[in-house]
């Protein structure tokens, strides 16, 4: 919980909880571990900690990736049937976010997940096709906006003739 407060940055919080004499203690006996790099000379306030350990430790992401961006790209219902949660606290919903964010590391990534998401989804609109659309739970599975890339990767060839180049 301290490195969590150390993090943050939240030195009141610590004092309020462990007070002073106890909050050093605490760092003291985390010094040489791989989440406090600080010599036990250093003040409370200037103790320097291990952004990565503490991130991995903690399960913190660095990154501002935002789910909710990447989610609601895709329709909640076609006709009758349900393709995905429409509510943040439901079950499904934070399944979807766990197995997104387990496969979406970067936000440039992320990134590249809305854009495949939007023109899939835009694609099957245009022709008439969002019955067809896949449920979330299949997406999520299989990385399905991965093979959806393809489609907004530019090949320059379009309407071009078959034969039409010179020997």
């Amino acid at each position: 919980m301290i490195l969590y407060l150390l993090y943050y940055k939240k030195f009141d919080d610590i004092e309020e909880i462990f007070g002073k004499v106890d909050a050093i203690k605490i760092r003291d006996s985390l010094i040489g571990s791989n989440y406090i790099l600080s010599k036990i000379t250093a003040k409370f306030t200037e103790t320097i900690i291990n952004k990565n350990q503490v991130e991995k430790l903690l399960g913190i992401r660095s990154d501002k990736i935002n789910f909710w961006e990447f989610y609601n790209c895709y329709p909640i219902k076609v006709g009758s049937r349900i393709l995905r949660a429409s509510g943040p606290t439901s079950q499904l919903a934070l399944k979807h976010e766990k197995k997104y964010l387990l496969r979406v590391k970067t936000t440039e990534a992320h990134l590249y997940a809305i854009q495949c998401i939007e023109t899939f989804v835009a694609k099957k609109k245009q022709g008439g096709d969002l019955k067809y659309l896949p449920n979330m739970e299949t997406v999520m599975n299989n990385s399905m906006w991965e093979l959806w890339g393809a489609l907004i990767e530019d090949s320059g060839t379009e309407g071009q003739e078959w034969n039409s180049d010179q020997i």
